[in-house]
């Protein structure tokens, strides 16, 4: 009995050993310098191979502080308890200096920060794939490198994260009456969705900041860091490419049209250094309304193409976009931030 007792002590201590530098690497201040958790506990076998799919539900492996799930089976908010798996559709939200782990496969998983609600799902499109929809906070994703495209998203109201892999760093607040959105990818890639526009591939080190107006009026993007493209509509089959790179920026105005209420689109590009780039001005649904390219000042333009483009003329807030100078942005639809 003695040896017997004696293995089984040692082995607890074992067990205890690992654990306590796996959970210690979830402190705030170092995460993003550890690997992630999941990739600690994966067995030999599994190493180096294709997840077989994601679990059917979700589980909270790291609770700390307060933290509350609301399980769409009770309807209402309770504190959440660790190791304990939920169903999709749960709403999870953490409080002040208090965070969460979650994870959707012995590979996959995300941490929300303090004052952070998600509500965990599947795929819109594809039950079999996740998606996690940011209703406001910081969360990180740790996946797969090689995680397959279209299994994993992270929605937002006004930009989707999607072909998600490796790890990023997603925060969704308020920005007095604006929204601010910022994708931070630290391994492996990121295409990042919006109204007019498509980053393809954000990679290490890459970093884009968007700032949307109440009714999506205006966006704002703003290149961080790294080096990416950026599509953009342009109302032709043949869409604009650009190079984003650190402090480049794009805005985008949009307004209805008086009459028939067709979407407006009016779009600036500024290069890091001040100097437009880029500016064109169309319809929604109508190729053959449009300015093309205005960076050059000699263009004129059509009588209806004229109107469209003044549509804000009578809005007193109206202003110009002050990195491209006074002259650079006579176009703009709406107000800017």
């Amino acid at each position: 009995m003695k040896i017997h007792s004696s293995r089984v002590m040692a082995g607890i201590v074992c067990a205890l050993a690992t654990a306590m530098p796996v959970f210690a690497q979830f402190d705030d201040n170092e995460i993003e310098a550890t690997e992630p958790v999941i990739a600690d506990q994966v067995s030999e076998k599994a190493a180096g191979k294709e997840s077989k799919g994601f679990d059917l539900l979700v589980r909270a492996v790291v609770v700390r502080g307060e933290v509350e799930v609301m399980n769409p089976d009770v309807g209402k908010f309770m504190l959440a308890q660790r190791n304990k798996a939920y169903p999709l559709g749960s709403v999870f939200r953490t409080g002040t200096d208090s965070s969460a782990v979650l994870t959707f496969s012995s590979t996959e998983r995300i941490e929300l920060l303090a004052n952070t609600e998600a509500i965990v799902m599947a795929a819109e499109k594809d039950p079999n794939a996740r998606s996690v929809r940011l209703v406001s906070g910081l969360l990180k994703t740790s996946l797969k490198d090689t995680l397959q495209d279209g299994q994993f998203s992270v929605e937002t109201p006004n930009a989707s994260c999607k072909n998600m892999a490796g790890r990023a760093n997603i925060t969704l607040k308020a920005n007095g009456e604006n929204e601010e959105f910022q994708v931070a990818t630290i391994t492996g890639l990121v295409r990042v969705e919006g109204p007019q526009y498509t980053i393809e591939a954000l990679r290490a080190a890459n970093t884009v900041n968007v700032l949307t107006s109440p009714g999506r009026s205006l966006s704002r993007l703003t290149s961080v860091s790294g080096d990416y493209k950026i599509t953009l509509n342009n109302g032709t089959a043949e869409p604009v490419l650009y190079d984003m790179s650190p402090k480049a920026l794009v805005k985008i105005w949009r307004e209805a049209a008086a009459v028939g209420g067709r979407m407006v689109v009016s779009t600036l590009v500024v290069s890091p250094t001040g100097t437009a780039r880029h500016r064109f001005v169309y319809a929604e649904g109508r190729e053959n309304v449009r300015t093309g390219e205005l960076i050059e000042p000699t263009i004129e333009l059509e009588p209806e193409l004229a109107a469209l483009l003044m549509l804000d003329e009578k809005k007193p807030s109206q202003q110009q976009a002050p990195e491209a100078g006074d002259d650079e942005d006579p176009l703009a639809i709406g107000d800017e931030f």
